[in-house]
């Protein structure tokens, strides 16, 4: 669980204003997302090749093209 320092410390670095009553909700949502990320972090994953996009399909790119003039 982050303390409510690390709670004021992330919001001043990520330049959110929250309430003293509001820290507890967002210490419990924030724990929440450094355990999934710990999970995730858990999975073995060598020797799985990276994807672009998880569709076996080709992506659809417009042409690289000028299309205004630059003034």
């Amino acid at each position: 669980m982050l303390r409510p320092e690390d709670i004021h410390r992330l919001c001043r670095l990520a330049r959110l204003e929250i309430t003293s009553t509001e820290v507890p909700d967002v210490s419990a949502k924030l724990s929440s997302i450094v355990a999934m990320v710990d999970e995730l972090q858990a999975v073995e994953t060598a020797g799985v090749a990276p994807m672009a996009h998880p569709l076996d399909r080709p992506q659809r790119l417009r042409p690289d093209t000028v299309t205004e003039v630059d003034r």
